[in-house]
């Protein structure tokens, strides 16, 4: 059940190369926390959110940014994830960023960050969700 957030310069991504980011983010997170990508399950409860950000808003050490990086952060339910998966899920969301957006040129195209919500701290249509639960959903085999 993750929810991915992408925080992007205003006008860098055409609809496709945004559809494209989002949809190859959305299976990266699915295959890290070990759920099929035909899970419609699985589908159904990875939320993403694209967030333009206006064009002389960034700034780095006071100065702005002509071409900012993009910020991709990853929420997840603890213990959906572990070192390993973690490190295979940051590399995937570098190659998908190097591939869409493209290098920048002496400095880096992105951040990733990875946050987890205490099992227990999700919820929705008034009720809590134990990881357990998502990943049964998810159809997600425990290890």
């Amino acid at each position: 059940m993750p929810l991915i957030q992408v925080d992007a310069p205003e006008g860098d991504l055409d609809k496709s190369q945004q559809d494209a980011l989002m949809s190859k983010l959305s299976n990266a997170v699915l295959k890290a926390e070990g759920a099929p990508l035909e899970s419609a399950g699985g589908q159904s409860l990875v939320w993403a959110h694209f967030n333009e950000k206006p064009q002389g808003t960034f700034y780095v050490g006071g100065a702005p940014q002509e071409k900012p990086p993009f910020r991709i952060a990853v929420t997840t339910p603890q213990g959906a994830l572990n070192d390993e998966t973690r490190k295979s899920l940051v590399a995937e969301i570098g190659r998908i960023v190097d591939d869409i957006v493209g290098l920048y040129d002496g400095r880096l195209n992105h951040w990733a960050m990875l946050y987890e919500v205490t099992d227990g701290g999700w919820a929705g249509a008034g009720q809590v969700f134990r990881l357990g639960d998502i990943q049964q959903v998810m159809e997600i085999k425990a290890a």
